[in-house]
């Protein structure tokens, strides 16, 4: 009876302890049951994309790493987590009840980070194929004309006569053809050109006062050279009176390369202008 007895005490002593035990973890849970779960959450997360990982690569057949699998942390040992994700101190109720999931739970991140595509790159060091400008050619055309300012004509019975000097040079080092010249005369003048070696003339126009010729030019001067050429000059006006002067004569030189008319370096001395006087008889 009295073993009986013992047993039941027993037994009542050991409910006792149990619903004083069960009553203090009510009253006080323990901090670590929400690090637990936040721990097993992390490791899921990371154990997950592992696993999906090795079954995209065996699907295809290749070889792939598999993250390894996180180990638990050893008994009675509690790993605390990065502080980024939880806080060293947790929080709680007033009532000191166990805080809820979403007050510990770590900010979502993406399994997989969305790739940019970069912009392919633009290669500066390749070459490209341009046309090969020609070099400009150092060469110049530059001829020049001297004359009398004034020439004196004598009369004769057609009108005055008289013979023109004219110089050209070349100081230039471009080739050319000829020296063609633009003749300017009065429209009471004429000019013979027999035995000056340049070629004939062709009226380009006629004023009241003036008419033009374009004459084929001699053959080309030497650079640093010069050549000279005398020219006849009628002046168709019959002598007698007062002393008189026709003025408009002009003789431009210009070169001739292939039928084309390139630019004078120096256009100044292109042109010579004389200017005839008829004496009285």
């Amino acid at each position: 009876m009295e073993q009986r007895n013992e047993r039941a005490d027993r037994l009542s002593a050991a409910f006792g302890e149990l619903n004083t035990v069960s009553l203090r973890q009510v009253a006080e849970p323990d901090p670590d049951v929400p690090r637990r779960r936040a721990y097993r959450r992390l490791r899921n997360r990371a154990v997950i994309p592992g696993v999906a990982a090795a079954v995209v690569a065996a699907a295809i057949g290749g070889v792939s790493l598999v993250r390894p699998l996180a180990a638990p942390p050893p008994t009675g040992v509690i790993a605390s987590p990065p502080a980024t994700d939880l806080p060293s101190v947790l929080p709680t109720s007033p009532s000191g009840a166990t805080p809820s999931e979403s007050s510990t739970r770590p900010p979502s991140r993406s399994a997989t980070p969305s790739a940019t595509p970069s912009p392919t790159p633009t290669a500066t060091g390749s070459t490209s194929s341009r046309p090969t400008r020609a070099p400009t050619s150092t060469r110049y055309i530059d001829l020049s004309i001297s004359a009398p300012r004034t020439l004196t004509l004598r009369p004769s019975d057609a009108g005055y006569t008289g013979s023109l000097t004219i110089t050209m040079g070349n100081a230039g080092t471009r080739a050319y053809d000829a020296g063609d010249l633009i003749v300017v005369l009065p429209v009471e003048a004429t000019i013979d050109l027999n035995g000056t070696n340049i070629g004939g003339c062709f009226n380009q126009g006629q004023t009241d006062d003036l008419k033009t010729m374009f004459c084929t030019g001699d053959g080309p001067i030497p650079s640093g050279g010069t050549r000279s050429y005398r020219i006849g000059v009628t002046v168709n006006i019959a002598p007698g009176g007062p002393a008189r002067t026709l003025t408009g004569c002009a003789l431009t030189v210009r070169a001739n390369v292939s039928g084309s008319f390139p630019a004078d370096r120096s256009s100044d001395d292109n042109t010579a202008r004389t200017d005839f006087k008829l004496p009285a008889r």
